[in-house]
């Protein structure tokens, strides 16, 4: 805290005029205009003049002297409390230089006895440690030894025949211990050879035999690849099994609704094998309107117009001639005839389409166009035209 008094250079009993002349005084000795740029004589002006206000009125004075005592009392006390702090301090550190230890024979008792102490319980608790250790890798010794008779049990089951019963042990044995690798390094091990032997009678195109061990996976793939399903629609398509063949398409097509060559072979099963119609139809319409989907997202609303058939896949071409057939079959005649002209405009040197769209157009009694479509499907190599152009066009 400032000390105004001092400050000004007056004690506390100066009066009013002792106060002002002791101001005016300094106040000329610091007055900025007499030292311009100096700093510290305009501080001290500004700290002269606070302390001439406060001084030279009454009220102001009294409040001044009220807290410049009490400061005053406050640290008179805080510098008597820290030389009793630090004469204490002195007094214990002067008693702790006049202590020595003694080293007698009693010291070294101690020393021993505690020495001998610390070297019984470290034996104790290394004796105790290496027993523990002991007994757990005796304990593991025995689970792996019995986990490794189960996995040759597996095997074991599996070279005999015993397919299914060796994967649900083996599956079991995974549920029931989930951190042992053996289980399932032994799992993985059956699935790659059922696998390559799927594979090696697949290629064969000994399509019964890599069905078994499609199957097989179809069960322990979990979740089925969608290789295995495409093959095993392959093969159950072979072996004559049409309707589990299209449930396997569907499976894949249920995991890849973008799929074109599933949603087509699904139809064409349903349309040549299943002679199902309806069926047939609505997959080879879900096929339409993905190409439809994918052709705007490519060129906009008016793709027909601006995009080269060439372009898209022969699978659009052959998505319109399996909706036409389906259509013809139907009666829906009219659709028949649009799927041809989508699937002439994508694919124009193929013959069927001409064909088709001739039944669809005759079927409408449309003759606009029959001939030429007649005269393209015959010199395209179209079979069975001769009874339609001797019917329609016999000149």
């Amino acid at each position: 805290m400032a000390d105004f008094y001092h400050l000004l250079g007056i004690d506390r009993s100066a009066n009013s005029t002792q106060i002002r002349a002791a101001y005016k005084k300094l106040a000329f000795d610091y007055h900025p205009d007499l030292h311009p740029g100096d700093a510290h004589a305009e501080e001290m002006f500004k700290a002269i003049n606070e302390a001439y206000h406060t001084l030279s009125d009454p009220l102001k004075k009294s409040r001044y002297d009220a807290r410049l005592d009490a400061y005053q009392t406050y640290t008179d006390h805080t510098e008597s409390y820290w030389r009793d702090v630090q004469r204490q301090r002195y007094q214990r550190w002067k008693a702790s230089q006049e202590t020595r230890y003694k080293f007698d024979k009693e010291y070294f008792r101690i020393q021993g006895l505690a020495f001998l102490t610390f070297l019984i319980i470290a034996g104790f608790c290394f004796g105790l440690v290496h027993t523990i250790s002991y007994f757990h890798e005796k304990h593991q010794a025995e689970i792996d030894e019995k986990n490794k008779a189960l996995v040759t049990e597996v095997f074991s089951l599996f070279q005999n025949g015993q397919v299914d019963q060796a994967f649900s042990m083996i599956n079991s044995l995974r549920e029931q211990h989930p951190v042992e690798f053996r289980f399932y390094a032994a799992h993985d091990s059956l699935l790659n050879f059922v696998r390559g032997k799927a594979e090696h009678e697949f290629k064969a195109e000994h399509f019964s035999e890599s069905l078994q061990f499609l199957e097989i996976l179809k069960k322990q793939e979990v979740p089925v690849r969608m290789e295995t399903l495409r093959k095993l629609a392959i093969c159950e398509y072979h072996t004559g099994d049409y309707a589990q063949a299209v449930q396997s398409l569907k499976h894949i097509y249920n995991q890849q609704p973008w799929n074109l060559e599933a949603l087509y072979q699904i139809g064409a099963i349903n349309l040549v094998n299943l002679q199902n119609n309806e069926e047939a139809l609505t997959y080879f319409t879900l096929g339409k309107e993905l190409f439809k989907k994918n052709q705007t997202s490519i060129y906009g609303k008016a793709f027909e117009i601006v995009m080269n058939p060439r372009d898209a896949p022969d699978i659009y071409y052959h998505i319109f001639e399996g909706r036409a057939r389906a259509n013809i079959n139907l009666k829906n005649f009219h659709e028949a005839e649009t799927d041809c002209n989508w699937a002439i405009f994508l694919r124009s040197e193929n013959a069927l389409c001409y064909k088709l769209r001739v039944i669809a157009k005759v079927n409408q009694n449309i003759t606009r166009g029959v001939c030429s479509d007649l005269a393209m499907a015959i010199k395209l190599g179209a079979e069975d035209t001769a009874a339609l152009k001797q019917k329609y066009c016999p000149k």
